[in-house]
């Protein structure tokens, strides 16, 4: 037993100590540019963890960005990590520490909330079959939807569009996936909070 804690100590490169799961479990999701570094996710289970969340898996993405600080798009592998958080400030604080650890420019993070909530003013839309280079042409042509949206995400297994937007703006997202191909009667809503934590 000693040998497996020693081995995940050095894969961690730190101390790793198991932790149970919050005592109150919000479902959420983080977004964050998936760098090079083999042990990524494992590292980023460890910055989740000591934050007191805790990782329930994560699914690889096809990000496509708009950058307010270089003032254009980029298309990068990003990670969506599915978290079960105990509030808001440590949603938060996580996003932060994973910011500044992996040299982040934004880091975005959606927890799930009744839609009548007072906090829910942000939507998660899901949209089978949409195709990563047609909705990279349809953000580029969008100047609406680069400024309010951001950009989005596709799941390159399934080919399913992921949009965090305010409920605000849901018809600049029903009109960007129109224009990327997509369905919008095809699409899932679920409600919640979304927050940009930024540098």
């Amino acid at each position: 037993m000693r040998s497996v804690l020693v081995g995940l100590m050095v894969l961690s490169g730190g101390f790793f100590l198991p932790s149970a799961p919050p005592p109150t479990c919000q479902p959420a999701e983080l977004f964050i540019t998936d760098n090079t570094d083999p042990l990524f996710e494992i590292r980023a289970d460890v910055t989740i963890a000591l934050a007191g969340a805790a990782a329930t898996g994560s699914t690889p993405l096809d990000g496509v960005y708009w950058s307010t600080r270089l003032q254009q798009t980029t298309a990068e592998r990003s990670r969506e990590f599915h978290l079960c958080s105990p509030d808001e400030p440590t949603l938060h604080a996580l996003a932060e520490a994973l910011r500044t650890q992996f040299h982040q420019e934004a880091v975005l993070t959606f927890d799930y909330l009744p839609q009548d909530a007072p906090d829910a003013h942000a939507v998660a839309v899901t949209v089978p079959d949409v195709d990563l280079a047609h909705f990279r042409d349809a953000l580029v042509s969008d100047s609406t939807a680069r400024r309010r949206l951001r950009g989005g995400s596709v799941a390159p297994a399934e080919h399913t569009l992921i949009l965090i937007t305010d409920t605000a703006d849901l018809d600049v997202a029903r009109r960007l996936v129109t224009e990327a191909g997509g369905r919008w009667d095809a699409a899932t809503i679920a409600y919640g909070r979304r927050e940009f934590v930024e540098g």
